[in-house]
C-alpha cells in the first residue's frame, strides 16, 4: 500500500511541475504553444537557452541549403522534361536538320541540388540534437557522466559489470 501511495504522490508531483516539450514545430509549456522565435519566454535556464539558440541557427542554415537545393533539383528536372528528344531546326536556306538536346546544364543543376540537400542534412540533425538537449536541460534532465552497475549472466553464473 505504501508503494502505491508513493507512486501516486510522485506522479502528482511530476504533473504539477511545468515541462517543456516540442509538438511538430512548436514549443509547448503549460499547454501553451510557442513559436521557435519565442524561445526566450519558454526557457528559464540560460544554458538551455544557449542550446536552443544554436538549434535555431542550425535549423535556419539547414533550411537555406535544403530549399536552395530543392529548387535547383526541381529546375534541373524541369529543364530535362521541357527539352524534346530531338529538335528539327531550319538553317537560313530553309533546309531542316535535327539537333540533339544538351542536358549538361540540367545535370549540373541536378547535381548541385543534390549536393546542397546533402549539406543541409547535417545542419538539420544538429538542430534536432541541440533542441532536444535544451529541452532536457530545461526539464531538469542531467547531461553529466553517469556510470552504473549492471547485473548480467556470464555463462554459468552472474556477473556484476560497471558500465560507463
Amino acid at each position: 500500500m505504501k508503494k502505491i501511495l508513493l507512486l501516486g504522490l510522485s506522479i502528482c508531483f511530476q504533473t504539477a511541475f511545468s515541462q517543456v516539450s516540442m509538438e511538430k514545430n512548436r514549443l509547448v509549456k503549460d499547454g501553451t504553444k510557442y513559436k521557435f522565435s519565442q524561445y526566450e519566454q519558454v526557457f528559464q535556464n540560460s544554458e538551455a537557452r544557449d542550446y536552443f539558440k544554436k538549434a535555431r541557427t542550425n535549423k535556419t542554415a539547414g533550411e537555406i541549403f535544403a530549399y536552395t537545393g530543392g529548387f535547383s533539383l526541381g529546375l534541373g528536372i524541369a529543364e530535362m522534361i521541357a527539352q524534346a528528344n530531338t529538335k528539327t531546326v531550319y538553317n537560313m536556306f530553309g533546309d531542316p536538320y535535327k539537333v540533339k538536346p544538351d542536358y549538361s546544364t540540367a545535370w549540373s543543376l541536378i547535381g548541385t541540388g543534390v549536393g546542397l540537400i546533402g549539406i543541409g542534412i547535417p545542419f538539420a540533425l544538429a538542430a534536432d540534437k541541440n533542441a532536444k538537449k535544451a529541452i532536457e536541460l530545461e526539464n531538469g534532465g542531467t547531461t553529466a557522466f553517469q556510470p552504473y552497475f549492471k547485473l548480467e549472466s556470464a555463462g554459468n553464473g552472474l556477473a556484476l559489470s560497471y558500465n560507463f
